[in-house]
């Protein structure tokens, strides 16, 4: 999960899909996988282009469908988890009761506890839509992996054997990836999202690379968690938590903008 490169991108160095890199990132041996060297976490690219947002005949908060357009960007292909947590010379957080497990996500963070190791990472925490986009691709399907439903070797929820006693290893559930290969985009824990939540946001967003940064007291979480029902699992299903809240169901993932190509 976590892999160490001596050296990031060179000048001029290109991925996997053709684009230039940012310095510090590596193409990893793994085809379509990236390191980055300032936590060690791997990362898939998501290129730039539109793709629809939303559903037409689910919660009235993912209405209206409306076509976003992001610049490309690199995501986490795993939560982060609390090897690279211990990384960072931030607090470890609270425990959860059956206790820290290097290869689990990172549980009990706050919205800013979030930001701090993002920041510390020389990343961000994603925006509603890109998180959206690495999910579920440019073809509107409702879970990572298409529109089957779920099984427990693609996410887990409260059903899932794992998910009575703990969390799973954010490497899990492979037959759940997402178009661009990140795992556990349905499932596991919450993650949290740079976006202030507004129930009545999409209709009224930016076409382009939008991002709430409005008044509100509640931030944006997806993907469902291994406490919580089979329902929170779909790729376009809106939460939302205070900031300051920290459960043993919230973790998340961080971004790091691609270069813009001139």
């Amino acid at each position: 999960m976590v892999v160490f490169f001596p050296l990031g991108a060179r000048a001029g160095e290109l991925g996997w899909h053709g684009e230039p890199m940012p310095e510090g990132l590596s193409r990893a041996e793994q085809e379509g996988d990236y390191v980055w060297q300032a936590d060690g976490a791997v990362m898939v690219y998501v290129p730039p282009g539109p793709f629809p947002m939303g559903s037409a005949d689910r919660d009235s908060d993912e209405r209206p469908v409306h076509e976003v357009t992001l610049d490309g960007y690199y995501i986490d292909k795993y939560e982060v988890s609390w090897a690279r947590w211990k990384r960072s010379p931030l607090k470890v957080p609270k425990a959860p009761d059956w206790g820290i497990v290097d290869d689990q996500p990172v549980l009990n963070v706050t919205w800013k506890d979030a930001v701090a190791f993002a920041d510390w990472a020389g990343k961000r925490l994603p925006t509603e839509a890109e998180w959206e986009k690495a999910a579920r691709g440019t073809d509107g399907r409702l879970y990572p992996w298409g529109d089957e439903p779920p099984t427990f070797d693609r996410a887990v929820w409260k059903d899932h054997p794992i998910a009575q006693e703990m969390t799973a290893p954010v490497d899990c559930c492979a037959a759940g990836a997402s178009p661009y290969g990140a795992l556990n985009m349905a499932g596991n824990v919450y993650e949290w999202c740079a976006d202030v939540y507004a129930k009545d946001y999409y209709g009224r967003s930016p076409a382009v690379n939008p991002r709430n940064d409005g008044e509100g007291r509640y931030r944006v979480l997806r993907g469902g968690a291994y406490v919580l029902e089979i329902e929170d699992l779909r790729a376009g299903y809106r939460y939302r938590l205070l900031e300051v809240d920290r459960t043993p169901y919230i973790g998340f993932r961080t971004v790091l903008p691609g270069v813009e190509e001139r």
